[in-house]
């Protein structure tokens, strides 16, 4: 397994890369730490000494930290790239093959300010590779059980593969929610066949199931949240238009619970 981490060195980023190696630990993989930068500069004379400079404190800065982790028993490289973040973490890790891209969350309004226009969000959005966003002051350790959010539309087994390949090794418990709105007996009848389905093909994880009947989508976001703060949250991606309701603007308010909850994007 390949885990690509994005850092700008902040206390952030330190945050969501001590989370990435408590997964690689656990799934055995490697870590590369990556640093883009997009170089401003008046006068082309200019490019070569700004650029020298960024990227010599750039390498200062990755090589402490490749060491540390080296030194704590991990598979660990950097990598450093000019360009815009979401571009550059976008293409790199789907041209590298990486598994999963780590990244912090930024601010006391996490997600509200972060995912909302920002370079975790744009990454979410673009990238091909599943990512996992980490609250600045979420830490592995919290994390008691896995939290599927199900849309029931027509779930795709490879959503499943993806989700267990890259969890499964943190040996923690599965519960797969629906926030229902409607009681729709389609969706009912979908919800009880993953369940089965669920049980059947991979008997070897702990699962329950759970339905969090709510007059609107968010406010059963809240609730479960609410009443689940160790949790890891996983949605799965699978149109355009279901991210634009979650992370538009119109529901950043109420999307500002998820400060609090690691969140794993699966596309």
């Amino acid at each position: 397994m390949k885990i690509l981490v994005p850092t700008d060195f902040s206390d952030n980023a330190s945050n969501a890369l001590e989370y990435a190696k408590k997964i690689a630990h656990k799934e055995k993989a490697s870590i590369t730490l990556l640093y883009a930068f997009y170089a401003v500069y008046d006068f082309a004379a200019q490019a070569t000494e700004i650029i020298g400079q960024i990227e010599q404190e750039a390498k200062r800065e990755l090589k402490k930290a490749v060491e540390t982790g080296k030194s704590e028993g991990l598979d660990f490289n950097y990598k450093i790239l000019q360009g815009t973040v979401a571009t550059a973490v976008t293409a790199f890790a789907f041209k590298e093959d990486y598994d999963l891209i780590v990244m912090g969350t930024q601010g006391a309004s996490g997600i509200k300010k972060t995912l909302i226009g920002s370079n975790t969000g744009h990454v979410i959005k673009e990238s091909m590779v599943p990512v996992l966003a980490i609250p600045e002051k979420a830490t592995f350790s919290e994390s008691e059980k896995i939290s599927v959010a199900l849309q029931l539309e027509k779930e795709e087994e490879k959503y499943f593969k993806k989700l267990f390949k890259l969890t499964e090794p943190l040996s923690l418990p599965y519960e797969f929610f629906h926030v229902q709105t409607q009681d729709v007996f389609e969706k009912n009848i979908e919800f009880k066949g993953l369940e089965v389905y669920i049980k059947e093909a991979h008997p070897q994880i702990q699962s329950e199931f759970l339905i969090t009947k709510s007059g609107n989508f968010d406010a059963g976001m809240k609730y479960y949240l609410d009443k689940n703060p160790n949790t890891l949250l996983v949605m799965f991606y699978k149109n355009k238009t279901f991210y634009e309701y979650l992370f538009s603007k119109s529901h950043s308010v109420e999307m500002a619970y998820h400060t609090h909850v690691p969140l794993l994007i699966i596309k």
